[in-house]
Formats: structure tokens, C-alpha cells, sequence
């Protein structure tokens, strides 16, 4: 199963965004392999066996809340009958990315107005957290009130309860995912690859769509052909690693 990772469909610069012409191009590639896009609860089926395991679907997630997910992105998926599950921090929508990591020229977020709206017309919602910070830093109060507030949020202001849940940088530990059981049904971390029947179904794997930006790499994934995934997997594994040491004191410096 391919769980898919966006985040800005514009021509900002950075690994988070991807031109609107590339997006277009990899959602033509699943159209003319005959995939289908999946609801949140169509992936709750299959990954509990209550569904045919078929290979021909796939989760398109979002992260963040960009306002270019309603005025680029959805028209494209509207084209092609697919549909999304957002993921938006609640506390900051209306507003400009202010986050850790976020462009030098903040990209901004939907208005709670747009998210409602695009609720009505059938576009999931889930849990960003409240505020976008790293929960595996927080005490657990605010750990807990990140987590929860964000889902009474997004009930509140749509409608609709909120089910799917991807923590912020996709931190995680046994604790953030132990809290965020409580209040959703699934979560969606980083790491990169398919998803599976036996994944933990509070970090269900992803495939971020920034390492798949010419057609060939991409159409051949989805054909089947895994020599190019396997390679990027092997280097963001080792970058990740990498990073762990640094962060442990192993760095040099």
C-alpha cells in the first residue's frame, strides 16, 4: 500500500515544496497505472483485514495546512477523482508557518473558513498537533493538550470527528504514540515505505513524494520497479543515523 507524503504544492523553494507541474505529473502517473485513492477509513479496512489487499490504491496525505493545498493541489486531485486526508495544526491556521525548519519566506496556512468548506465537500482532516512543536520535548500535559486539543479543534470547527493523527516532524516515541491511541484511531509518521498489513497503525510508514520528481523514477515505482526506492531508503537511513550520532555527542565538533 503507498501512503503519500506532501506538503506545498508551489515553486518555493526547499524539500517541503514541489511545483505544481511535478505534482501534476506524479498524480498522472497513478491515473494511467489505474490507481485509486483511498478514504481514511478505506485505509483502516485493508490495514485490519476487512478489506481485498489490492496494490492499486493510495493514501495521499498532506502536512502542515499550506493555502496552496486548496488553490493548486486539489484541483488536480478533483481531475483525476482522488481525493486527501490534511493534516493542520489547528493553532495556527489563518496564519504563516512559524515553525522549527519553516521557509525563510513563511508559506501561508488555510483559514479555518477553507478547511471547513473543504470538510463539507468530502477532504479529510486529521491532527497536526496545536501549535507544530516536537511532542517528544514536552511535559506530558502539553504533550497531552497538543494532541487532544488539536482533535477537539477540528471537531468543533468542521463537523467531523477527527480520526488520523501525524505527530510534527514525525517524532515519535512510545509515549507520544501511546497518548495519541487514546484520542485517534491512526497516525502516519516519516518513515520511508510502504505500508503494510503489520505496521504499527500509530506510525504507519509514508513515501515522501519530494525523492520522486522525474517521471521515470516515479512511473517505475509504481510499476513495481524498487531498485531506485531501496537506494533512497538506504540514504536517508544512513543520514538518519548520522544525525542520531551528532545528536548523541558522536559528531566531531
Amino acid at each position: 500500500m503507498l501512503v503519500l507524503t506532501y506538503h506545498s504544492i508551489s515553486a518555493e523553494p526547499g524539500p517541503t515544496s514541489i511545483p505544481l507541474e511535478t505534482f501534476r505529473m506524479q498524480m498522472d502517473v497513478l491515473a494511467d497505472c489505474g490507481f485509486g485513492s483511498l478514504k481514511c477509513q478505506d485505509f483502516l479496512d485493508w490495514h485490519e483485514g476487512r478489506q481485498a489487499r489490492s496494490t492499486q490504491r493510495v493514501l495521499i496525505t498532506f502536512d502542515d495546512g499550506f493555502a496552496d493545498f486548496a488553490t493548486a493541489a486539489l484541483p488536480v486531485l478533483r481531475d483525476r477523482g482522488f481525493s486527501a486526508l490534511v493534516f493542520v495544526p489547528t493553532g495556527k491556521l489563518g496564519g504563516h508557518e512559524d515553525w522549527h525548519g519553516a521557509n525563510a519566506s513563511p508559506r501561508p496556512l488555510m483559514s479555518w473558513s477553507t478547511v471547513a468548506e473543504l470538510a463539507s465537500a468530502g477532504i479529510e482532516f486529521g491532527g497536526h498537533g496545536v501549535t507544530h512543536v516536537d511532542l517528544t520535548r514536552l511535559a506530558p500535559d502539553q504533550r497531552r493538550h497538543e494532541i487532544d486539543r488539536c482533535a477537539q479543534d477540528l471537531g468543533e470547527r468542521t463537523g467531523r470527528p477527527a480520526r488520523a493523527f501525524a505527530a510534527p516532524y514525525g517524532h515519535v516515541n512510545r509515549t507520544v504514540m501511546a497518548d495519541v491511541a487514546r484520542t485517534y484511531e491512526v497516525a502516519f509518521g516519516t518513515r520511508f515505505d510502504r505500508a503494510r498489513p503489520a505496521c504499527d497503525r500509530f506510525d504507519v510508514p509514508r513515501i515522501e513524494m519530494h525523492y520522486f520528481r522525474r517521471r521515470r523514477q516515479w512511473e517505475g515505482f509504481v510499476r513495481g520497479d524498487r531498485a531506485y526506492f531501496l537506494a533512497r531508503r538506504a540514504l536517508r537511513a544512513g543520514r538518519a543515523a548520522g544525525t542520531k550520532l551528532l545528536n548523541l555527542g558522536g559528531g566531531a565538533g
